[in-house]
């Protein structure tokens, strides 16, 4: 005796159908908040999902899974960050930092650009109107990449601190 096809067309023990998505691509000014919140974040899909605001947390994974592989076949400037071990959650208001996380700023004390450090990073937490994270990251995005590189790592390293 035949089987009959289910409506998925997959026979007896086939499944519903499934209705997939076209795929979307991603613009330029969804790729540079993705870049953003991947060095802001880490690999928490979540938070950079609400960052970015246009794609899902799975859709930003594949497409972080394509961005590392990427890099990783054209020598990128920097390391992509480690995956999280999927058995250690970390505390959603802390992010999971090791000692090899802490870097030593590009910039010296006794440079111009340690100032411009130290007031962004004063701008970003101080006591007047609070601002955007996009104005931030605007105002970051146009400084000079050393000098925005040194005030990435201070706030890692302000934010591994406080979560200790």
């Amino acid at each position: 005796m035949a089987a009959m096809a289910g409506p998925g067309g997959g026979g007896e023990g086939g499944g519903p159908y499934t209705i997939t998505r076209p795929r979307e691509r991603w613009s330029g000014e969804e790729h540079d908040r993705f870049l953003h919140a991947l060095m802001l974040f880490g690999r928490d899909w979540k938070r950079i999902e609400g960052f970015v605001a246009t794609k899902t947390a799975i859709q930003i994974r594949s497409h972080a899974q394509k961005h590392f592989l990427k890099a990783r076949k054209f020598g990128p400037p920097g390391a992509p960050p480690p995956p999280l071990h999927p058995r250690r959650a970390t505390p959603p208001a802390c992010y999971a930092y090791s000692p090899e996380d802490s870097f030593r700023p590009l910039i010296q004390s006794n440079d111009l650009g340690f100032a411009q450090v130290y007031k962004f990073v004063g701008d970003v937490f101080g006591s007047g109107e609070p601002r955007p994270v996009e104005a931030h990251l605007r105002r970051l995005h146009g400084m000079d990449p050393a000098i925005s590189e040194t005030i990435l790592l201070v706030l890692r390293n302000l934010a591994a601190n406080l979560c200790a």
